[in-house]
């Protein structure tokens, strides 16, 4: 998702990464051991992939790039001194080279994310509060957006970002041309960002008020 009227893909669609435990790269034996200090590869990567991968989809990257992306960066990170840091730090890195990793395929393939603007949707992941839970209480807030929406609505986000059909595709089931299918993504996107936005807003100012009434 993205910011103002700019448009950025449902994070919550399509199925999250695979677990630590499913990466084959895992027992490379250039990889840190723990007895020498570094740390479990399982457990890193199972502490940032998730946020990770989220983050990535949010930028506008597709689920199955998101999940080769953050691989690689996790893979890195796990040969690098980074992985030794705090895990606010290690986030920090791996965003940026999972962030650099994305723009270098989209140069490479001379194409354009679903986002209108990256750093825009970038400022919206850091509005949200998911640089710090990984994205839960924005997705929180998605579903019962989602839920909201008419079910004509909700069948076009489903079918574009969860079953990650081509427009044209959509538009014949649905009765529209592909241009009527983008404007109406686009619309829902600006809608959803906006709903998530104001959920967020509110539990805010409840849990202040909860803190001003103890």
């Amino acid at each position: 998702m993205s910011s103002n009227a700019i448009s950025a893909p449902i994070t919550r669609a399509g199925a999250e990464p695979a677990p630590a435990s499913s990466l084959p790269s895992l027992g490379h034996p250039s990889l840190g051991h723990p007895s020498l200090g570094h740390p479990d590869p399982a457990q890193f990567v199972g502490a940032h992939q998730t946020g990770l991968w989220r983050y990535l989809r949010a930028l506008g990257c597709e689920p199955a790039r998101a999940e080769e992306h953050c691989q690689d960066a996790l893979l890195a990170a796990l040969n690098d001194p980074i992985a030794t840091a705090p895990a606010a730090d290690a986030a920090r890195w791996l965003r940026r080279a999972a962030k650099n990793l994305f723009l270098m395929r989209l140069r490479h393939e001379r194409r354009r994310p679903e986002v209108a603007s990256i750093e825009a949707a970038e400022a919206d992941w850091r509005a949200w509060g998911a640089l710090a839970d990984g994205g839960d209480a924005a997705l929180a807030a998605l579903d019962q957006c989602l839920s909201s929406l008419p079910p004509r609505d909700r069948e076009l986000v489903t079918r574009r970002y969860a079953d990650d059909e081509p427009r044209t595709t959509i538009g014949r089931a649905l009765g529209l041309g592909e241009a009527g299918v983008k404007q109406a993504l686009r619309r829902l996107r600006a809608r959803l960002r906006a709903c998530v936005s104001r959920r967020l807003a509110d539990e805010d100012e409840n849990d202040s008020e909860r803190g001003r009434g103890r």
